[in-house]
């Protein structure tokens, strides 16, 4: 096992709720490894997402109504990422 890359992000001085704040992390999770995916070329390559926050899994997971912030993001993941990989 390789460390291949890392990103942060700094939270904002707005108060985010915690599963929110985990969405976001999700988020830059998934661009990055779709960047690290495409810049490496690896298209045969089988990978896994973590997290602790069933919040989140479920709202990847689960087609509900939710807020614009949680759609955008959500829809985001979901387009570069396979839900079941959650």
């Amino acid at each position: 096992v390789n460390l291949l890359a890392a990103k942060s992000r700094v939270a904002s001085v707005k108060t985010i709720t915690i599963p929110r704040l985990e969405l976001l992390a999700a988020t830059v999770g998934a661009r990055l490894c779709r960047s690290v995916l495409s810049a490496l070329q690896w298209d045969n390559v089988k990978w896994h997402y973590w997290t602790d926050s069933t919040t989140m899994l479920g709202w990847i997971q689960r087609e509900e109504l939710r807020s614009v912030f949680v759609d955008n993001r959500v829809e985001e993941i979901r387009n570069l990422t396979d839900p079941s990989l959650w």
